[in-house]
């Protein structure tokens, strides 16, 4: 049985002796820690820059957000998306996109309208909340403010939408075409369907192995 401590252990490092107030002092360690009173002088950052990542199930369909990954650069982003989303499901190819470069009509991605060149635009839409946002169209604008008005003149019912992303085409960085996304080896008992599946084949191999038995049983009862 653990024995009941009368008093917290001492520890090397610690004074045992207690200040004025009755607490205990500090280590030296503690005591040399910089101390704060207003916020944290500078921002956290992760280990690499984000990306947004949409896979296309098929040759001709349309991009479907994924998810959202950190990379250092572009290649690890398309890497990186290949080992994770492109396990998740079969799938033709694979878009990352900077995140920073990802302009709509809501906060998470505001718009800019400050004016470049004239460019093409990748347009995403997502028809309700918790539908995944897919590409839609190509608009031609200067500037994210004007694709997304651009995009809203253009498509039918755009005021029923509840997103509309626009990213610039030329920030997309894509698999290569023809480049095999899906692993090589049976990855179908990561979904529900493939799971089904084998649990079904398992249970069917044990009843066949069950009426085998039950007939070897009868065959020796006949026999002898």
């Amino acid at each position: 049985m653990a024995r009941m401590l009368s008093e917290p252990a001492s520890f090397s490092g610690f004074d045992k002796r207690t200040t004025n107030n009755g607490q205990r002092p500090m280590s030296k360690t503690r005591q040399n820690l910089p101390h704060y009173t207003d916020d944290i002088p500078f921002e956290p950052l992760g280990d690499g820059n984000p990306y947004v990542i949409f896979t296309q199930l098929k040759d001709g369909a349309a991009y479907r957000l994924a998810g959202y990954l950190d990379a250092t650069d572009h290649e690890m982003a398309i890497v990186l998306a290949k080992e994770h989303y492109g396990q998740d499901q079969p799938c033709t190819s694979i878009w990352a996109i900077p995140r920073t470069v990802v302009a709509g009509n809501s906060d998470e991605f505001p718009t800019s309208s400050d004016a470049g060149t004239m460019r093409a635009w990748q347009v995403f839409t997502q028809a309700v909340a918790g539908d995944q946002p897919v590409s839609s169209m190509t608009v031609e604008a200067t500037c994210s403010a004007d694709a997304v008005d651009a995009a809203t003149s253009q498509i039918d019912g755009a005021e029923q939408l509840h997103r509309i992303w626009v990213v610039p085409a030329d920030a997309i960085i894509a698999t290569e075409p023809g480049e095999m996304i899906w692993r090589y080896t049976d990855q179908l008992y990561r979904m529900a369907r493939g799971y089904s599946k084998s649990v079904r084949e398992k249970w069917d191999a044990i009843r066949a192995d069950r009426d085998i038995t039950e007939y070897e049983k009868d065959d020796l009862k006949e026999t002898f």
